[in-house]
């Protein structure tokens, strides 16, 4: 298993992920956190700070290529972030509801 996170580039494209992650059964569930900061250094050597939307979900490890190829389908010149993280440790029963109930792509 291993914890995705995506960074979508809007609102509405936050919202069309988190449909498609639920309604296709990709994720028991999906954390989404608004209104985090995202820092960094512009061309010109400035910090800028930027509100996005955040949206984090377990999956299976080997799910994590077919995920990003759904995504690029779906977002050709638009594609949000993602990326994963492995967990290392779960307790074996979540572990078990998850991987029952979620849907291979």
């Amino acid at each position: 298993m291993v914890k995705i996170w995506i960074i979508p580039k809007s609102k509405s494209q936050a919202d069309e992920i988190v449909e498609f992650l639920l309604r296709g059964k990709y994720l028991l569930t999906v954390m989404i956190l608004e209104n985090c900061v995202l820092a960094k250094i512009d061309r010109k050597n400035q910090t800028h700070r930027l509100n996005k939307t955040l949206i984090s979900g377990i999956i299976r490890s080997l799910q994590f290529n077919n995920l990003n190829d759904r995504l690029r389908k779906m977002y050709p010149s638009n594609m949000p972030i993602l990326y994963s993280v492995p967990i290392i440790q779960m307790d074996p029963q979540q572990s078990e509801a998850i991987a029952d109930y979620i849907t291979v792509f």
